[in-house]
């Protein structure tokens, strides 16, 4: 694919590429013109009867004994997961460009915590996301081993897929597999893999948004009322635990009485 990729033959050798990449950032590792054919060509396969290369994708399936729903299901499969991975972009959480200046990522979090914050009526679930995106990028180390994945998991996907084209954060991947189930084909990922993953410190394989969810919600603000909500109930744990010691302090002394 030295040229321009155009064309029956051109779509033929780029759905050979789609079925055989394990994962979607292995298509956009050549030239630019390569890669973006390539990128045109996942989302156009995706459309499933409504592609512009249904005939080549059916040819490919023939070729494969597989069916080309199979084809198609690959298609939204690589690009679910490059959607999934950059729904949960911490750059993208926080709204600046990838790898941008410590200074520019501490101003946009103050503007969102400002905004977003639970206190002044704002999006609680935004705000930790924010939160804990930024607790991640501001500590030098911990950014370091992001952007090593970023640029092996993302890096790639910024020269052919607009940010703007992207859903919004709410809408996650799983609403674009449940939308088609997936075709049963010969031995092959159900999910591509992705980019050998940054440590656990960091997020789990599967993506950030769970590490987010988990340790947004232990860093969420606690309002005044439930912390005196919680210390009311350890008062009543505690009298209850002095109750029940109490009385075996009693049983206790009835035992020693009996034995005597």
């Amino acid at each position: 694919m030295q040229r321009a990729m155009t064309g029956r033959r051109a779509a033929l050798d780029g759905l050979a590429r789609i079925l055989d990449a394990g994962a979607p950032e292995e298509l956009f590792t050549g030239p630019e013109d390569e890669a973006h054919f390539l990128y045109g060509l996942l989302v156009d396969t995706a459309r499933a009867r409504a592609s512009a290369h249904y005939s080549e994708i059916c040819r490919t399936a023939r070729r494969r004994s597989v069916t080309p729903d199979y084809v198609v299901d690959r298609a939204a499969v690589l690009l679910a997961t490059i959607e999934e991975r950059r729904r949960t972009d911490l750059y993208r959480i926080l709204g600046v460009p990838p790898l941008s200046s410590g200074e520019t990522i501490r101003e946009h979090w103050l503007e969102l915590a400002k905004r977003h914050h639970p206190d002044v009526g704002g999006d609680g679930k935004r705000f930790r996301q924010a939160q804990q995106a930024y607790e991640i990028l501001r500590d030098p180390a911990r950014r370091a081993e992001y952007e090593r994945f970023w640029l092996r998991a993302l890096g790639p996907f910024e020269r052919v897929a607009p940010r703007e084209d992207l859903p919004p954060l709410e809408v996650t991947a799983a609403a674009v597999r449940a939308a088609r189930p997936v075709v049963a084909g010969p031995p092959h990922p159900a999910a591509p893999a992705a980019a050998e993953p940054p440590p656990a410190s960091i997020m789990e394989p599967a993506g950030v948004g769970a590490l987010l969810a988990r340790v947004a919600a232990l860093l969420a603000p606690v309002r005044a009322d439930d912390l005196e909500h919680l210390r009311a109930e350890l008062a009543s744990a505690t009298a209850e635990l002095e109750r029940v010691r109490d009385q075996l302090h009693t049983l206790a002394s009835l035992k020693h009485a009996l034995e005597a």
